[in-house]
C-alpha cells in the first residue's frame, strides 16, 4: 500500500515540476510581454505583425471587362 502511495506521488511532483519547467521557457504570456511591433503567439513566443501589401487589381479586372464585352458582341453576331 505504501509502495502505490509512493509511485503516485512520485508522479504527481514528475507532472508537477514539468508543468514548472513548460511555464519558466515561455518567452511570453501576453502581448504586452513583446515589444511594441510583435504579438505573442499560440506557441509562446513573441511574432512579428504580418506586413499586408495592397495589390493592384486594375489590370485583372480590365482583362475581365474585356473578356465579358467580347463573349456578349459574339453572343450577338450569333443571332
Amino acid at each position: 500500500m505504501a509502495l502505490a502511495v509512493a509511485i503516485i506521488v512520485v508522479i504527481a511532483l514528475f507532472i508537477i515540476f514539468s508543468k514548472i519547467i513548460e511555464l519558466a521557457q515561455r518567452e511570453c504570456g501576453g502581448d504586452k510581454d513583446c515589444n511594441a511591433e510583435s504579438y505573442c503567439g499560440s506557441d509562446f513566443r513573441c511574432h512579428e505583425y504580418p506586413t499586408i501589401t495592397k495589390n493592384n487589381f486594375l489590370p485583372a479586372a480590365l482583362v475581365l471587362g474585356a473578356c465579358i464585352v467580347a463573349a456578349a458582341v459574339i453572343l450577338r453576331w450569333k443571332k
